[in-house]
């Protein structure tokens, strides 16, 4: 994906823009909702209506709360960047059963 290669690259902004595009584009292509209309909150109770469990909800919504600081907040951990690519993963793999 084109947020490994950032992530590999140690490209910080677009590694965070692209994971949350990819997690923005994801659930609104499985639950339906066009971009313009995307927001935590619709898709939190779009999740919640699917039967998603409340951890994974709360877990998606500060993955992408972390994307959208990262992008803008001066550091340059990488073991942060690691984590939020596999939190970002495992929330889309978990979440597949619910969405389908």
């Amino acid at each position: 994906t084109e947020a490994k290669k950032y992530l590999q690259a140690k490209r910080r902004e677009e590694f965070y823009a692209e994971l949350s595009r990819a997690l923005w584009g994801y659930v609104g292509d499985k639950l339906g909702i066009s971009p313009a209309d995307l927001s935590l909150e619709i898709v939190r109770t779009s999740l919640a209506a699917r039967s998603v469990p409340a951890g994974a909800i709360e877990k998606l919504s500060a993955t992408i709360e972390q994307c959208e600081y990262a992008r803008f907040a001066p550091s340059s951990d990488s073991m942060q960047m690691d984590a939020a690519y596999n939190e970002a993963m495992g929330l889309m793999s978990s979440m597949e059963d619910h969405l389908r």
